[in-house]
């Protein structure tokens, strides 16, 4: 007998705070040959993005916080790969953990009957199999501003109650007046829940042509410190024009460690 959805949305809450959040992630991406280096700091999922480009010193980098995070459902990366090392399990700070979007909204929803109105309605759709899991199939009606809540659908382990895939609509600030139809499949990552595969689907209003964009990880670390002007555009810049080391040049090299 599948449990009443109320209890289903409670314990995948419980679930996913029982992971860890890592204070910074420096991963690799593979967008058709387009490989980007991403450092992401769990405080406030801050993103520094850079074109990966060889014995470059410090390189051009586009500075951000954006839907996307490898630590909360708005990750546009599938890790392929982790290269954590055992021992390695940064200490999480309860501000940390709270920047997890999927948490957050997980949250709302477990605790929708304090609110006089609920911000979703949720409809049962059964149990459906996903990456060879059995999974409840929960589908999330906004009441309110859907541009805010933007979850759709969720794909809940009827064993251990993980969230092993999201699906949502909402939009991309470097895709101006598009949709996006985006879903997500997620994975544990060392001792991490991590976005697992993205894909995504952009719609636009009048004549433009929808597109569909896949981005895989290819390398992944967890590093215990970073210096903070990787994350402010100012800060950064003055680095590039004082030719600074680049501090993440050899996080992927072999002998890194993790």
């Amino acid at each position: 007998m599948i449990p009443p959805t109320p209890a289903i949305i409670q314990h995948a809450y419980e679930r996913l705070r029982s992971y860890g959040t890592p204070a910074y992630v420096v991963y690799m991406t593979d967008e058709n040959g387009d490989i980007h280096r991403i450092a992401f700091r769990g405080s406030d999922e801050m993103m520094n993005d850079a074109q990966l480009i060889r014995g470059e010193p410090l390189p051009i980098a586009n500075i951000y916080r954006a839907f996307v995070g490898p630590l909360s459902i708005t990750v546009h990366e599938a890790v392929v790969r982790s290269t954590l090392g055992a021992s390695a399990q940064p200490s999480a700070t309860p501000e940390a953990q709270e920047q997890s979007s999927l948490v957050s909204d997980l949250r709302t929803i477990a605790t929708v009957s304090a609110h006089a109105k609920p911000v979703y309605t949720v409809d049962d759709r059964g149990i459906e199999t996903v990456d060879g899991y059995q999974d409840y199939h929960l589908q999330l009606n906004p009441t309110l501003d859907p541009t805010r809540y933007v979850l759709r659908d969720l794909w809940i382990d009827t064993t251990t109650y993980d969230v092993r895939r999201a699906d949502y609509v909402t939009t991309d600030t470097n895709f101006p007046g598009a949709t996006v139809y985006l879903t997500v499949n997620f994975a544990p990552v060392g001792p991490y829940w991590i976005a697992a595969r993205w894909v995504a689907i952009y719609h636009f209003e009048g004549p433009g042509t929808p597109f569909y964009r896949e981005l895989k990880v290819v390398e992944m670390r967890f590093p215990e410190t970073l210096p903070g002007w990787l994350w402010n555009q100012h800060d950064y810049d003055e680095h590039r024009r004082e030719h600074t080391p680049d501090p993440l040049e050899h996080i992927f090299d072999a002998t890194a460690a993790p």
